[in-house]
């Protein structure tokens, strides 16, 4: 599976506005899709549902790849709450090298625009 940097190899970058609801499809990622359904889940704390998408996934993905998925999307999960809880802000230099990418995707419209400024 491909994601943003490793897609460009292929030809076909991966469209993150899927991520965000701002798309639809795959987002030209393999099984992109039910990757963001799995990830939503996940984020959710669906737990009945990720049981399902990871029988879903092993058949899909594989064992290991699924496997993975949840984990990455545990992880940015509970460092994201961990940020938010504790109120970690992004440094100015990393606010500005993301503001466009945060605004082509739709991450901006997640939160106050305070929130990317120490």
């Amino acid at each position: 599976m491909a994601l943003r940097a490793s897609a460009l190899e292929t030809g076909q970058p991966a469209n993150l506005e899927v991520a965000t609801g701002r798309a639809g499809g795959d987002g030209n990622v393999e099984s992109g899709a039910f990757l963001v359904t799995l990830a939503e889940a996940v984020a959710r704390w669906h737990w009945d549902e990720v049981a399902a998408l990871r029988e879903e996934g092993r058949a899909r993905l594989g064992a290991q790849q699924t496997s993975d998925a949840i984990l990455v999307a545990s992880g940015f999960n509970g460092i994201t709450r961990v940020a938010d809880a504790i109120g970690i802000r992004l440094d100015q230099r990393t606010a500005d090298a993301s503001a466009d990418f945060r605004d082509s995707v739709g991450i901006s419209a997640f939160a106050p625009q305070e929130k990317w400024q120490a």
